[in-house]
Formats: C-alpha cells, sequence, structure tokens
C-alpha cells in the first residue's frame, strides 16, 4: 500500500500513478475534503492509519512550524519495519537523526530524500557531513528535480504571463 502524507497537486499526480499499475492508495490531508480525495480512487484515513499502514509513505506535506520533524522517533517507530519512507517534501519534516536511528536498528527499511534536514549538507574535509549519506539503505538526492530545460522555461513563461497580467490591472492567479 503507498500512503501519501498531502494530497495536493504532486500528490495527486502520484497516486495517479501508482492507480495505473494497480496499487492501493491512501491519503491523509487535513486540508482537502474526503470527497474529493474518494473521487481520485485514493482511500482517505488518518494520520495514525497512514503512518501504521503504508508500505511506502511519500511525504509531500508542507514545511510548517506544526509539520516540523512529523518524523521523529515516536512517529517513525510506529511504521511498519518493511516500510520505506520517501520525502520529496523539505528537509526538517523529518528527523534526520531519528531517520538514521531507524533503518540502522530495523524500525525501517530505508528511505529516500529528496532533501535532508540541514541543506546543504554541512561539509568535512570538501564532503557533506551527514550520517545518512553512508547508510546503503538511504538514497539522498539534491532538492532539485524542477531543474531542466523545460521547467525553467516554463517557470519563465509563467513568471512573464503573471507580470502581464498584473500589468493590465488583472488579479494575479
Amino acid at each position: 500500500m503507498l500512503g501519501l502524507l498531502s494530497f495536493g497537486v504532486i500528490a495527486r499526480l502520484v497516486a495517479e500513478r501508482a492507480l495505473a499499475f494497480g496499487v492501493e492508495v491512501w491519503a491523509h490531508d487535513p486540508f482537502v475534503d474526503e470527497s474529493e480525495v474518494r473521487a481520485r480512487r485514493v482511500r482517505p484515513v488518518s494520520f495514525d492509519e497512514l503512518v501504521e499502514g503504508a508500505d511506502h509513505l511519500v511525504v509531500q506535506a508542507p514545511l510548517t512550524p506544526r509539520t516540523h520533524h512529523t518524523f521523529d522517533r515516536a512517529t517513525l517507530r510506529r511504521m511498519k519495519p518493511s516500510a520505506l519512507l520517501v520525502n520529496t517534501a523539505r528537509g526538517p519534516i523529518v528527523e534526520d537523526a531519528a531517520l538514521h536511528q531507524a533503518p540502522t536498528e530495523g524500525w525501517s527499511a530505508g528511505a529516500a530524500l529528496g532533501d535532508i534536514e540541514e541543506e546543504p549538507a554541512k561539509q568535512r574535509d570538501g564532503r557533506p557531513d551527514d550520517p545518512l549519506l553512508d547508510l546503503p539503505n538511504v538514497i539522498v538526492t539534491p532538492h532539485a528535480a524542477y531543474c531542466s530545460e523545460e521547467a525553467i522555461g516554463t517557470v519563465r513563461t509563467i513568471v512573464a504571463e503573471e507580470a502581464a497580467r498584473v500589468l493590465t490591472g488583472q488579479p494575479a492567479r
């Protein structure tokens, strides 16, 4: 079962792709009406159900004071030992020290991270100094998925269109 924390645009696209492969998808997002989640063939669940039931848990939530360290030791210990945590949101939603402990002590199978708690990682002797980078069952990539020629062109177009809208007296979208 694939779990999604947050059900915004990116999470909906992830759900759509997973559903195409016959994967059961659950989502928790306190800001999205459950009927909207169900309409996309996804099961709305509580945060507790999501954490305790997901085989793969994808975090797409925004970083706020309330979501900071959502995945701390207590939360990570509640996940299935076979579960994988995928954080494609902001790094500080996951407590790095707890995440390092989880696969090391067998609380989880591992993680894939698009960002770590401190980005960029501190340097020691010209190399990043974060123990997560040394774990064989943790993948860390730069949080730069948007960085492509196509994405840069799209961003420029959106900015230009919005500037034109505002300058012609129309409201920004």
